[in-house]
Parts: C-alpha cells; structure tokens; sequence
C-alpha cells in the first residue's frame, strides 16, 4: 500500500513538473520567440529600429527621452513648427536614425512606425478589411471608446470610414482659415 502512495506522489510531481515546464515553454515562445520571428521577418523587408529589451521592449528608450526633452522658459512662447518632435523625442530621434518606416517594441509587442505619405494613403484608402486593431485593444479600449472609427474593425469600420471620409476632402478642409493660410 506504501508503494501505491509512494508512486502516486512520484506521478503528480512528474505531471506538475511537465506542467510547470509546458507553462515555461509558452512563455518563452509567446514573450521571445514570436516578437523576434516578427522583427526577423520585418528586417528581411528592409524595416529596422531600435534594438529592444527582452521584456519591456523599447520601454527605458522611451522614458529616458522623454525625462530629457528641452523645455522653453515659462514666460516664452516657443514657435516651433514640429510639434510630433516636442510630444515625441523619441519618435523624431529613431526617425533620424532609421527612417521613415522603422519598427519599435512597447513590452514584447512591436509596432510599426510609419511616416511615408504613400503608405499611409495607401492604409487609410484600401478597401480591404484585413486592416484590423488588435482584438486586445478592443478588450482594453472598448468600454471606453465604444464601437467608433478608433476602436471598430471590419464591416463596422467601413461603414463609419464611408461616413466620415466626405468630410476630409479638400474642398472642405479648405474652408478652415488656418489651411489657405499656410
């Protein structure tokens, strides 16, 4: 009867052991293999960026950045033009170094950062609903920003981006003062 237990104890610490280390695995595979097989297959396209860290990414990069970003004197009004490189340091200092379309890590998540006009007109005009937000996003972001244009995929998208596109043409954003102006 002693063996019976004895055996018993041998086999749920083998099963936990094979569990644990099953866990492990998907860990290792979900937070260092997936991100950097995306990154590998990226940087075959010609798309770099800064390297990340193993957990937090571009994380550090991007605090240290924005802790020393030049701050104008109080009673000054500053005039400066680029206001992205003033919210985003970093985003200015990563387009210097590695283009207009780099790739970036915020935890084990990378993204794509794109400043070319023909890709980004190309994005927003595709007809195509495979364009999507991850399903993350709508989890996190849902109850706070509903189904809208920001937060909404597919079918759903479309109807609203039919719905707001006509108020983005030329001649209607030309009535605005501020772009006859400039």
């Amino acid at each position: 009867m002693e063996e019976l237990k004895f055996d018993a104890a041998k086999i749920f610490i083998a099963v936990a052991f094979l569990a644990f280390a099953g866990l492990l695995v998907r860990l290792y595979n979900a937070l260092v293999l997936k991100p950097d097989r995306l990154r590998s297959a990226l940087r075959k396209q010609g798309i770099t960026g800064p390297p990340p860290t193993l957990l937090l990414g571009n994380i550090w990069e991007i605090k240290k950045a924005l802790s020393t970003k030049v701050k104008a004197p109080a009673r000054e009004i500053p005039v400066y033009h680029n206001c992205a490189a003033l919210i985003t340091p970093f985003f200015e200092q990563w387009r210097k170094q590695y283009g207009d379309l780099f790739v970036f890590s915020l935890g084990t998540s990378p993204k794509i950062f794109i400043n070319e006009p023909g890709i980004l007109r190309e994005i927003t005009t595709c007809t195509s609903l495979d364009f999507g937000k991850p399903s993350a996003q709508q989890k996190e972001f849902g109850p706070l920003l509903g189904q809208g244009i920001i937060s909404s995929n597919g079918a759903t998208w479309a109807r609203q981006s039919k719905i707001l596109a006509p108020e983005f043409y030329m001649e209607k954003v030309k009535v605005y003062d501020y772009f006859s102006k400039h």
